[in-house]
């Protein structure tokens, strides 16, 4: 691809971050060009930088749970215990553009940097505090990891087989990732607001309101209906996965013209019209004993491939289901360039290849945002700061 647009160059975030939440934020910012310099504590660092899977050879270890979150990052390895700690950080400060943290709530005014303290130091600084439950209310100061913002917003009691089944987690970081989305856009938001007043703003996000707000569909549901939506089948529409050959294809029939196209697709347009059938909420009902057993019985002679073709040449949404290897191979997600080399020597597999993570998942005007290289644990602590430890 063309060299990329880097959108947010010349602006510089300072971040205080461990772990997932704010590093993908300022992960997605340093995608889009923006210098993003990670305050590391000495000697560690970022937890996840000892995090599996890990990769040890000649040029030295790397994590994969910290490359997802941390490429074309600088470091500064700073003591914020100590006064010359703190000193460092003010100076970086000076000139920044963001301050990210997701250290816990009360961090910042202990390091000199409450809310009033910034707009009498630091006035045009867009500041953003992301944790579990944000900083005022009475859940502020309980500890939160993903799956505990899972289990409180209501994502849990919605994931599982039945409403007799235990909840279910996302295997994936749901939570810590949204939060890293909505945070980078409440920062972005900032930025264009100190455009047209000249100062920056202090944004408190919180994961537990950021949760919450992502059920909105079944938090609707509840407050025009007075039902408590839980797990298992969806009962508003046809939704779900059906067995073909040699996999799963997933497909949702939300109106009765997709319906409609669905038993045209299948050769049996009888059921268009069947009184069993002719409505959404009977079709929803019906999905598990009736329609998923007329699309298996249709599939069992295809391949996921071809029954998703099938469906989807006769106007119905349907794809299928894939696993992670074949997502990665996928040649949609190559054609555009989703997955990047990651720009570190410590980066090859065992086969020879460069190590490929997803990038920022958005093309400006056609172009890919390209990752940077992966920071060693202070590298750029002399560079950044070298005048003031001399």
């Amino acid at each position: 691809m063309s060299n990329p647009i880097r959108l947010l160059e010349g602006i510089r975030v300072v971040s205080l971050e461990q772990y997932i939440g704010a590093p993908y934020c300022t992960g997605l910012l340093a995608d889009a060009g923006a210098e993003v310099i990670k305050v590391e504590a000495p000697g560690a660092g970022d937890p996840r930088r000892s995090y599996d899977p890990l990769r040890r050879d000649a040029e030295g270890t790397l994590s994969g749970g910290f490359a997802s979150y941390n490429r074309g990052k600088r470091s500064v390895e700073l003591d914020l215990k100590t006064d010359e700690g703190r000193a460092g950080l003010d100076r970086l400060l000076e000139t920044a553009d963001v301050l990210v943290s997701n250290l816990r709530p009360g961090s910042l005014p202990r390091f000199g940097l409450g809310r009033d303290e910034v707009r009498e130091r630091f006035p045009r600084l867009v500041v953003c505090e992301l944790s579990g439950f944000g900083q005022t209310g009475p859940y502020a100061a309980w500890p939160a990891f993903d799956s505990v913002i899972q289990a409180m917003s209501g994502l849990s009691s919605m994931l599982g087989e039945s409403p007799e089944s235990p909840p279910g987690l996302a295997p994936m970081a749901t939570m810590d990732l949204l939060g890293g989305v909505y945070a980078a856009l409440g920062i972005l938001a900032a930025l264009v607001g100190r455009q047209r007043t000249g100062v920056g703003v202090h944004i408190d996000a919180s994961m537990y309101d950021i949760g919450a707000a992502f059920l909105e569909r079944p938090l609707t549901l509840h407050e025009f209906t007075g039902d408590v939506p839980t797990r298992g089948r969806d009962r508003f529409s046809p939704v779900g996965s059906f067995r073909a050959r040699d996999g799963w294809v997933a497909l949702v029939i939300p109106t009765d013209e997709m319906w409609r196209r669905c038993c045209e697709a299948i050769g049996r347009p009888e059921l268009a019209t069947d009184p069993r059938l002719d409505t959404v909420l009977k079709r929803a009902e019906r999905m598990p004993d009736l329609v998923t057993d007329v699309l298996e019985e249709w599939a069992a002679d295809l391949t996921k491939e071809e029954a998703a073709r099938i469906l989807r040449d006769g106007g119905q949404p349907a794809g299928v289901v894939q696993s992670i290897a074949e997502v990665r191979a996928d040649p949609h997600l190559a054609a555009r360039g989703l997955f990047q080399p990651v720009d570190d020597p410590r980066a090859v597999n065992p086969d020879g290849t460069t190590l490929s993570l997803p990038r920022l998942p958005l093309l400006f005007d056609g172009t890919a945002p390209v990752p940077g290289p992966i920071p060693a644990l202070g590298a750029d602590t002399d560079d950044l700061l070298g005048e003031e430890r001399s």
